[in-house]
């Protein structure tokens, strides 16, 4: 009789013999919307949930230990700065002179060369001749100065949003390597004659990687604050991608799966490169060795 009357009531979740990680414990229910007592008890502090958020109290519990087991303080510190090596709109300005140099060079056929030919995304060339550098290159190609528009004012919004996540190295680069995700697996789903040009790829891969990162990955449950993140993306992803005319409906889907996968991913990764000059310094060396590279190929085979 008496076990059960234990079962009904509040369950202990932790014992510490630290007042004030007990009391942090508590602060990190309360912001879960899980009301817990704290009870002083021989060997310590007992933090107490309800029966029904018990394994949703201790998984929370358990990720607030695995972002500060080892050197908390410092990684918090780092978490509440951003890393000030390049402001975004230097980036920013950048994004459009890549994008504004292919487009012009295509536009003219510069150094006499095909630059849609050599660099837009075919699906066969993809999958069967394994010409991957194509799923980079053809995010720097447009059709004409609404689609190049379109891109530049959405891939700045986006990115910058997913920067203040992120810091900007990795928001680009991140966006960057989702994107080709995203175009390869377009090239795997569509018709091997399927041909496909443009930026919105990787800006419906930012949208997947924003949602991604802002989503509570915890045992789901059901309120608007939970699947806010998500659902926003999607509305996203659903509003801005199913386009009329040339609209590549495929690419901005599987863009923004791609996005959704790689910020998972990154959900999981301790977030201290936010504040990392160096890794955001290494974030962008890369966007721009994988764009420079990838052209190189295109132009060489």
């Amino acid at each position: 009789m008496s076990d059960a009357n234990q079962q009904e009531g509040p369950v202990r979740v932790r014992l510490t013999e630290d007042g004030e990680l007990a009391r942090a414990y508590a602060l990190t229910l309360a912001a879960m919307e899980m009301r817990s007592i704290l009870a002083t008890e021989e060997g310590g502090y007992g933090v107490y949930v309800a029966p029904e958020d018990e394994l949703r109290a201790t998984w929370e519990l358990d990720q607030y230990d695995a972002e500060n087991t080892t050197g908390a303080a410092a990684d918090r510190e780092v978490r509440a700065r951003p890393a000030i090596v390049v402001s975004y709109t230097t980036t920013a300005l950048a994004y459009a002179a890549v994008l504004l140099f292919f487009f012009s060079a295509a536009r003219r056929s510069s150094f006499g060369t095909d630059w849609a030919g050599e660099g837009a995304m075919v699906a066969h060339h993809v999958t069967s001749d394994l010409e991957l550098w194509r799923t980079v290159t053809a995010l720097t190609l447009h059709l004409d100065l609404g689609h190049i528009a379109g891109n530049l004012a959405y891939g700045i919004i986006f990115v910058w949003l997913l920067a203040k996540e992120t810091g900007p190295g990795i928001a680009w680069a991140s966006a960057v390597l989702a994107g080709a995700a995203g175009n390869w697996l377009n090239a795997l789903w569509q018709a091997p004659d399927h041909t496909s040009i443009g930026a919105s790829t990787a800006v419906f891969a930012a949208v997947g990687l924003l949602a991604a990162l802002r989503h509570k990955w915890r045992p789901p449950e059901f309120s608007l604050r939970y699947w806010a993140p998500l659902g926003g993306g999607f509305m996203l992803m659903a509003w801005l991608g199913f386009g009329e005319g040339n609209t590549d409906i495929g690419a901005h889907i599987f863009g923004f799966l791609a996005g959704l996968a790689g910020g998972y991913w990154m959900s999981r990764k301790d977030r201290a490169w936010f504040g990392d000059a160096q890794r955001q310094i290494d974030g962008l060396k890369l966007t721009g060795a994988v764009l420079a590279g990838s052209w190189a190929l295109a132009l060489m085979f």
